[in-house]
């Protein structure tokens, strides 16, 4: 099995993860950057103010860009800055005994755990939403499902600054605060880790405690995973199986980390997230990684399965075609998975998917040759109508094959030549294998000189008969001996005997054996191979002469 990775993560597989590495942290901080150029953006963007001039120093002129400049002060844990986003005015007395700061952060508690953020649904027009069916001072913000139901957050627009308009998060979203947050609390066991932690640390978006927690899940899990894939490996391969190590390592690294990732993602969902982090989970950037990562590994594996089967068939060489197709279905993999990343990340890759297209069809003409080859190897491994050390003969060509190659086929002649054949050729064209048979005829004509008598041709015949019978590599009933004709200088006696030999030198011994035989049995009766030259039958003469 040396032909086997025994690095659970090829070469291959480390680029691959390296640059979907590369792509998320970029996009991540171009769709930050992105954010806070939406809520800064200047009077002449068009895609946030629709050519409305700015009038809000903070960024409050439409739901878009005020609910973004909340998001990036809770994620900055400014809550002071948090509230100017807020909407205040006429809330319930018991609401206003709490702090206003403090109803920011509860405010980002609530939408983390209750509600997935979905900017593009927010309006970026400084009017809101026009056919939403709500008041025009009023844009939906999401939905919350809580003990008394679906609840909805609104934005709400308020009198601004110098008789301007401004939108803020709604007084009566902000009264159901203190409610959703008894509603949303962590459990004991979460808020002491809480409390235990820096409450202004962070990172992409998730609170220290919340990293505490998930890697905590891991660690414990981990353990447990590997050695249920540990226990599976066993039971459907055992130890010192052609497949067991390769069986083994699917089980206890990609699949087991995908079930950690499963049960620490879920973890990190209840305990909710911020923007930037809802929009890394979106990405499914990990997910993607170790799905390519088990994909890899079963196609190493249905391979190395080929080559288990191949080997005990004898075909060391039909191995050769494994590489190349599971190469190119990696590839095809890989670009699968960052097209679906990608799109995962909000990328539009309609443009790119027609580049590809395009490029694909130059690529595919350019490559028709070299790919109708190798679908000729890949019939020739399938089919089988040759393998390697075969004796065939292709047209004039007759030899053994020497190597079956992706491109061509190599064939090694009698007259110790090598004759290199395209593959799509020989998947097309009629080839006669001889190392096929099973056994072999030995069809001599035997001519004899037109002086043998009848009773030295029955001899004859009768002889080389019982001989043909009596010899071991001869198959008993296939031996017909026959006086078949009259040529112009010879009786023809024919002879069609099978060999039990499949092997051609073999089958060469055997002949050699036979002919010396039928040599014997023709001197013995006194008769005579005729030489070619033609028989003169003199009028008065008494026996015919050769001339």
């Amino acid at each position: 099995m040396s032909e086997l990775n025994s690095n659970p993560l090829p070469s291959l597989i480390r680029s691959s993860i390296k640059l979907l590495l590369i792509i998320v942290f970029t996009s991540l901080a171009f769709n930050l950057a992105a954010q806070e150029v939406g809520a800064d953006a200047p009077d002449d963007d068009p895609d946030v103010m629709e050519g409305v001039t700015l009038k809000d120093n903070l960024g409050r002129d439409t739901p878009y860009s005020s609910f973004v400049r909340f998001l990036l002060a809770t994620e900055k844990f400014d809550y002071e800055e948090a509230v100017n986003y807020m909407d205040l005015r006429n809330l319930p007395f018991e609401v206003r005994q709490v702090d206003a700061a403090e109803l920011a952060r509860e405010l980002d508690f609530i939408i983390q755990r209750g509600m997935e953020i979905n900017l593009d649904h927010l309006s970026k027009k400084t009017s809101g939403q026009v056919v939403d069916g709500l008041p025009d001072y009023r844009d939906e913000l999401g939905r919350i499902v809580a003990d008394e139901g679906e609840q909805v957050l609104y934005m709400q627009r308020v009198p601004g600054m110098d008789d301007n308009f401004i939108w803020k998060i709604s007084n009566a979203s902000i009264a159901l605060v203190p409610e959703l947050y008894d509603f949303f609390s962590y459990p004991q066991w979460v808020e002491e880790v809480r409390v235990r932690l820096p409450i202004d640390s962070s990172f992409l978006g998730i609170e220290l405690f919340k990293w505490v927690i998930i890697l905590g899940a891991a660690v414990i899990t981990l353990p447990v995973f590997w050695l249920i894939g540990f226990a599976l490996s066993w039971l459907i391969s055992k130890p010192g199986a052609p497949l067991h190590r390769p069986i083994r390592r699917l089980f206890t690294r990609p699949l087991t980390i995908l079930a950690v990732m499963y049960v620490t993602g879920s973890i990190l969902q209840e305990l909710g997230l911020g923007a930037r982090a809802q929009m890394l989970v979106n990405t499914k950037t990990l997910f993607t990684i170790v799905l390519v990562w088990i994909i890899f590994s079963l196609i190493d594996l249905f391979r190395a399965r080929r080559r288990v089967k191949f080997l005990a068939q004898g075909r060391a060489d039909a191995h050769i075609l494994g590489r190349p197709m599971a190469n190119s279905l990696k590839l095809i993999t890989l670009l699968a998975a960052i097209l679906f990343w990608m799109h995962n990340a909000g990328i539009n890759i309609t443009t790119l998917l027609t580049g590809l297209g395009i490029g694909g069809l130059a690529l595919a003409l350019a490559l028709q040759k070299p790919i109708e080859d190798i679908l000729g190897a890949v019939s020739i491994y399938a089919q089988q109508p040759i393998v390697t050390g075969d004796l065939c003969k292709y047209g004039t060509t007759l030899g053994r094959v020497e190597e079956i190659g992706l491109r061509t086929t190599r064939i090694r002649t009698l007259n110790d030549t090598l004759v290199s054949v395209p593959n799509c050729v020989i998947a097309h064209g009629p080839i006669e294998n001889y190392s096929a048979r099973k056994k072999m005829l030995y069809h001599p004509d035997l001519p004899l000189r037109y002086d043998t008598s009848v009773e030295q041709m029955q001899t004859i015949i009768d002889d080389i008969d019982s001989m043909a019978r009596e010899h071991e590599k001869v198959i008993t009933d296939s031996v017909r001996i026959r006086f078949a004709q009259y040529s112009e200088n010879a009786l023809i006696i024919k002879a069609r005997i099978y060999v039990d030999e499949s092997e051609f030198s073999n089958y060469l011994a055997v002949v050699n054996e036979l002919n010396m035989s039928i040599m014997k049995i023709v001197e013995d009766a006194g008769a005579h191979f005729a030489q070619g030259a033609k028989t003169i039958m003199l009028e008065n003469g008494p026996a015919p002469q050769t001339g």
